[in-house]
């Protein structure tokens, strides 16, 4: 993004230009994600159950790829706006080595300690069996989707956008072809049930990860990386880990809350697990859009206040206020008026369609205060104050939904869904007073340009 854009360019059409593509490949994404699960529902609610209760698995190795992209990617950016290309060659070329070596670690977890680690999730004999296949092929895979989301974000800090979202496209069909041929045993396949969702899964992210690693090899456009001459740079790394570890926290806090969830649900119904699970997967397509706003967000605010421009940061907090609370308001309509038609869609029984549509309905009117608490969050991170953001996570995360969730429990499984909206509004209290303060305080003393 040239600087005469990201100053003098109309912020509307600046912010679409750049969310755009990554509104679309998280779109993409979040739609494997669902028909992924669409197909494992056609299995058994249980096979559902089991890859719900994997959830957190898969946002802790979220968590490390994203953080170490994270990282790479403001290395990568600052490092060319030095023109020292060098040390933004081997900024990426480190990252790699680390994502193998977490994986390797990711893998004898998954070969020793599986079976143990899933006998806590769930006291479901079925579940746990399936569970455990599921989690095992994921481990020990872990090297394809580290290397696909940590690189995706590499490639973007070279400023190239539309090949990490080919990456997504790309894996993406193929998982949706490979799921049911795999699963059920088409064209000669062996039936592997959700064995063969897992095996689906692997082999998408394998194509996006080494669609990532060519471009990175081959590109014509941007830096190549190499391993010629490579030596292991402590400096880079430990700088790689303290731009990225707030992200891993953040996102590894999901995980714990999802854990912690489940092991208050299981008590009272497993199924409700499942119904949870299913959440998780629908309501991704609605914070899909708005975490890819929040992504163009980010730099044009950080530009506009290095620039002392408040005018336009002015306008890009107001727009993207207006943006997200439309598509937030659009998701809370949806999960308002079609909770059994989403229920419907992954086959679910009737006691998941007794806990589902009331849980839907409850958990969604949380909606639009999160909006507004992920565009405080933004700001934060473009402000610099990653400290905040993270406050934020923790109180709507932990300190409010947990210990709501655990009194709720007490009385009725419908009213753990009512900690969802509680907690994100109470966190919305102290959301406010921050950004507040850090307005008050950082922008408005900018000059109107």
């Amino acid at each position: 993004m040239s600087e005469n854009k990201m100053g003098q360019k109309p912020v509307l059409q600046l912010l679409i230009s750049m969310s755009v593509p990554i509104v679309f490949s998280m779109m993409i994404l979040s739609l494997y994600n669902i028909v992924d699960s669409y197909f494992v529902s056609l299995i058994s609610e249980k096979a559902f159950r089991a890859v719900s209760l994997n959830f957190p698995v898969h946002q802790i190795i979220l968590a490390l790829g994203l953080g170490i992209g994270i990282g790479v990617n403001s290395i990568v950016s600052r490092r060319l706006g030095e023109k020292n290309t060098l040390e933004a060659r081997d900024a990426i070329t480190e990252s790699i080595i680390i994502i193998l070596v977490i994986s390797v670690i990711l893998a004898l977890i998954g070969f020793l300690f599986t079976d143990t680690l899933f006998n806590f999730f769930t006291n479901d004999i079925d579940v746990y069996n399936m569970g455990k296949t599921y989690m095992y092929y994921t481990l020990i895979f872990s090297v394809f989707p580290l290397i696909q989301i940590s690189q995706e974000k590499t490639i973007q800090g070279l400023g190239e956008m539309i090949a990490p979202m080919l990456s997504q496209i790309i894996g993406a069909l193929i998982n949706i072809i490979l799921d049911p041929i795999l699963i059920f045993g088409y064209f000669g396949f062996p039936e592997l049930g959700i064995k063969g969702a897992v095996i689906a899964t692997i082999i998408s992210q394998s194509v996006g990860a080494i669609f990532c690693i060519l471009y990175l090899l081959f590109n014509k456009k941007h830096l190549r990386i190499s391993f010629k001459n490579f030596k292991f740079n402590k400096k880079l790394t430990k700088e790689i880990f303290s731009i990225g570890f707030p992200a891993i926290i953040m996102q590894s806090m999901m995980a714990f809350l999802t854990i912690s969830l489940n092991r208050i649900l299981i008590p009272i119904s497993e199924v409700a697990v499942s119904v949870l699970g299913l959440y998780y997967k629908m309501q991704s397509f609605i914070f899909m859009p708005v975490a890819g706003v929040a992504q163009a967000f980010q730099p044009i605010i950080g530009y506009n206040y290095g620039a002392k421009n408040k005018l336009r940061v002015d306008e890009t907090i107001k727009y993207v206020l207006i943006i997200d609370l439309i598509i937030m308001s659009i998701g809370l309509l949806i999960f308002q008026i079609f909770p059994k038609n989403m229920l419907l869609f992954f086959n679910s029984n009737k006691e998941m369609m007794a806990i589902g549509i009331p849980a839907l309905r409850i958990i969604s009117l949380y909606f639009i205060p999160s909006c507004i608490n992920w565009v405080s969050s933004t700001f934060f991170q473009a402000l610099g104050f990653g400290n905040y953001s993270l406050l934020i996570s923790l109180l709507r995360q932990v300190i409010f939904m947990l210990p709501l969730a655990k009194i709720f429990s007490l009385i009725d499984l419908n009213y753990i869904w009512f900690a969802f909206p509680i907690a994100e509004s109470a966190t919305l209290i102290f959301s406010y007073i921050l950004f507040k303060n850090t307005y008050k305080k950082k922008i408005k003393p900018l000059e109107i340009k």
